[in-house]
């Protein structure tokens, strides 16, 4: 019998989460979470190592009969949009508590069992293929996530855990609304229940009502754009990303769960909606606002870590505007930007913890030539900012370059709003970088001690992997192509 490989790295870290919180102290609590995050790790590796690149089909696959009346099943199975993301999640997650090894946090048992939760629930939304299943998923990593920010959160944690739990649940619920007339529409179809994820997305097209298509169409893209999240859905997130402490910020930049749902979901039903064109319009003139807009709010920011979040809704308006191509290689682009996107932010926030808990402050113009006092930050630093601004050789510039270029073909205006942002995305890099890291030393900072032997591995690691990924993104990209393909296929067999 076959390992059920899929269950093992959903449940183990939600199992875990639970032993977790019965530890007695921070060396128990923090050498358990990484034990569970270390076995996902080898068991993501070796599910990597054997993963075929060179189909679209759904692989690893896990199947039993859960609720039969209703048609829903346990169903999981991986193919090329979410094994880079399964394996992003699996990367980043050891090194994030290996870079909090040394933190002094209040109820270290919570703190790791809530990284590991979330862990969990966020690989569930990426295997599931039961929509029931993926919902639940889907749902259970708002909990985590609202506590984090509210415990261990800033000045203003209480507020923005709400404002996140409330936007995004009101997109979850939104989306829930599409899901449901998708399933007894289907239901009505064919005479029989089954909440499949690929069996829904099947019968869109049979849906007589071209209103109603476009209804569950809107309804569904809105979910996903929420937690993207997209202009104008987008202001719950400058504030729990600041407000969260440095692991809530990228357990924040590793729910990829918005853009996934687009590939996902959206891409195969988009050519069977009435109103297609509009549709792809609706994510093109979002995708160009979200990047354009959040450059220039990354600009007018005193405070670093904010704009860093800004900076994160910026480059995440790269995923919705590729998409919205309908290119293989723009989606393609903008599935790499998902999984670039993870790696240099968590770094960019991790810098961000660092630099507050040594000097106190975060505001740039209080800060100046930390790179005397922090060599080895500011080199790792330096690398994160340069491939967040898109230079060559690493991977910011591989996800931008083929967003740009083949979203172009398609959507030409929307391209050229986003390239404007290049200019802005530099300025504000450079000029933080500049200000904070930089020209001369602020003694009222005092002497300040570069950061620890576990926080630089943590990030000398994901600099290693943007720098790697950026001259050789074939490892992950080969899939995103096989699957972007099969995409973009639909929209030919439709006449696109």
């Amino acid at each position: 019998m076959a390992i059920p490989i899929l269950s093992l790295i959903v449940l183990i870290p939600l199992l875990f989460a639970v032993l977790t919180i019965f530890t007695k102290n921070k060396e128990q609590a923090r050498a358990s979470a990484m034990f569970s995050s270390v076995l996902v790790l080898a068991l993501t590796l070796f599910m990597y190592f054997t993963f075929d690149s060179t189909t679209s089909q759904m692989q690893f696959q896990e199947l039993a009969q859960w609720v039969p009346s209703l048609g829903i099943n346990y169903q999981l199975g991986i193919d090329g949009i979410s094994m880079p993301l399964v394996l992003l999640n699996a990367i980043v997650i050891p090194l994030l508590i290996l870079f909090s090894w040394n933190d002094d946090k209040k109820q270290p048992n919570k703190f790791y069992a809530l990284i590991l939760a979330t862990q969990g629930a966020v690989i569930g939304v990426f295997v599931a293929l039961d929509f029931f299943l993926f919902y639940v998923f889907w749902e259970l990593t708002l909990v985590p996530l609202f506590f984090m920010v509210s415990i261990w959160g800033g000045p203003a944690k209480h507020k923005a855990a709400i404002k996140f739990f409330i936007y995004t649940h009101v997109g979850s619920l939104v989306m829930l609304l599409g899901i449901f007339a998708l399933y007894f529409a289907a239901w009505k179809q064919t005479g029989t229940p089954n909440m499949g994820i690929e069996h829904l997305l099947s019968q869109f097209q049979f849906i007589g009502d071209g209103f109603s298509r476009d209804l569950i169409f809107l309804a569904l893209l809105f979910g996903f754009l929420v937690k993207i999240p997209a202009f104008p859905f987008h202001s719950w997130l400058p504030d729990a990303y600041v407000e969260a402490p440095t692991a809530g910020s990228v357990l924040f930049v590793l729910l990829k769960i918005g853009g996934y749902g687009l590939f996902r979901v959206m891409l195969p039903i988009l050519p069977f909606t009435p109103s297609m064109d509009l549709m792809i319009t609706i994510m093109a003139v979002l995708g160009s606002v979200s990047v354009l807009y959040g450059a220039f709010l990354a600009l007018a920011q005193k405070d670093l870590k904010r704009m860093v979040a800004y900076s994160s809704v910026s480059h995440m308006g790269y995923v919705t505007l590729g998409a919205a191509g309908v290119v293989s290689l723009s989606v393609s682009g903008a599935m790499f930007q998902q999984f670039s996107h993870g790696l240099i932010m968590s770094i960019m926030f991790m810098a961000c913890g660092v630099i507050n808990n040594a000097t106190g402050t975060r505001i740039i113009n209080e800060l100046g030539g930390l790179a005397r006092k922090m060599p080895k930050l500011a080199v790792i630093m330096m690398l994160a900012f340069m491939a967040s601004l898109g230079l060559p050789g690493l991977t910011g510039f591989i996800a931008e370059f083929l967003v740009l270029t083949f979203t172009y073909i398609n959507q030409p205006t929307y391209v050229v709003i986003a390239i404007l942002a290049i200019i802005i995305t530099a300025a504000y890099h450079l000029w933080a970088m500049q200000r904070a890291m930089f020209g001369v030393y602020n003694e009222k900072l005092g002497a300040l001690k570069d950061i620890s032997a576990s926080q630089t591995f943590s990030m000398a690691v994901l600099a290693i992997l943007i720098l790697y990924f950026g001259l050789n993104p074939g490892p992950v990209l080969d899939m995103m192509i096989t699957n972007s393909e099969k995409l973009v296929s639909l929209m030919a067999v439709a006449g696109v």
